[in-house]
């Protein structure tokens, strides 16, 4: 049995899904920010980096695999650029 959804449903669902997206992006793009500022140490970024994934979690979460294939090497490279190569130098 297939579901049919009339035009009124159909955009109700695809605003829903935009909105959960748009909330995704404004995660993960503070986290980002705040990993660049260079102001957290190496168990700081990362309890931020999985405090997003537990959120993300809440928002999309049959997309999971989704988000750590694509933001899980992206908070690493940033961890790794911002403060790990901040803290070699002192």
């Amino acid at each position: 049995m297939t579901e049919q959804f009339n035009d009124a449903e159909m955009a109700r669902l695809l605003s829903e899904e935009e909105h959960k997206l748009e909330r995704l992006r404004e995660l993960v793009d503070s986290a980002c920010e705040e990993i660049i500022r260079g102001r957290l140490d190496r168990q700081e970024a990362t309890v931020l980096a999985q405090r997003v994934r537990r959120q993300a979690h809440e928002i999309i979460p049959d997309l999971m695999d989704k988000f750590d294939l694509i933001y899980a090497s992206r908070f690493e490279r940033l961890i790794s650029q911002y403060i790990d190569e901040r803290g070699s130098g002192s």
